[in-house]
């Protein structure tokens, strides 16, 4: 069965984007999966001694959180959501679940404009990324609506039977 990988921060800014992430499983049959990706390596720049290992603890639990939320929203609309939770850099994060999971369609929101979290541009670089490293299909959406579509290209073996 086809899974649908949706990456997402939660909150009522995704709402339009998690919605057509929900109507693309629906409309493909697919599973869906939501993941969050917590990153500490922003508190490597502080001086004062911290615990970074709790910090990061926290994180997850504060994503896990968003997730269960999210996906509580996603099952009042009729539809099921399985969740994960990733620390690390967020392109990494992507890559191994991808891997893991079978994943063959990526959703990756946008915001409108750039935020000091992340950008148009970064995501979309993103989006090419993981297209040209796993040769997933992959959506780039804000506001609901499709800003990029990438593609997977077709195998030699899969060229020639068509």
């Amino acid at each position: 069965m086809t899974t649908i990988l949706y990456p997402t921060r939660g909150g009522s800014s995704a709402y339009l984007n998690q919605d057509w992430a929900v109507s693309l499983a629906q409309e493909r049959g697919a599973d869906l999966l939501l993941l969050y990706v917590s990153d500490v390596h922003f508190l490597d720049h502080i001086a004062a001694p911290i615990r970074l290992d709790l910090i990061e603890a926290e994180l997850e639990d504060l994503g896990a959180f968003l997730l269960a939320m999210a996906q509580e929203r996603i099952e009042k609309s009729g539809f099921e959501a399985d969740t994960v939770v990733r620390s690390g850099g967020f392109v990494k994060a992507l890559l191994e679940v991808i891997e893991e999971r079978d994943i063959s369609v990526v959703v990756l929101g946008c915001p409108t404009e750039d935020t000091g979290i992340t950008s148009v541009k970064y995501i979309t670089e993103v989006a090419h990324r993981l297209q040209a490293r796993t040769n997933v299909e992959v959506f780039v959406v804000g506001e609901g609506r499709i800003v990029v579509h990438l593609f997977p290209t077709l195998k030699a073996s899969e060229a020639d039977q068509g």
